[in-house]
């Protein structure tokens, strides 16, 4: 079974630990990633 892990739960996981959370500048991240690294996923397992 392959876990597929959404930029939402990144962002709710990192409201759980912090009270201030940038969320803009979390999708721009993601977004920079996205169009750099586009469906590029690891081998491991």
């Amino acid at each position: 079974m392959i876990l597929v892990i959404t930029i939402q739960d990144v962002i709710a996981k990192r409201k759980e630990h912090s009270r201030r959370v940038d969320t803009k500048k979390i999708m721009k991240v993601y977004n920079y990633a996205v169009l750099h690294h586009g469906e590029q996923r690891r081998n491991s397992r």
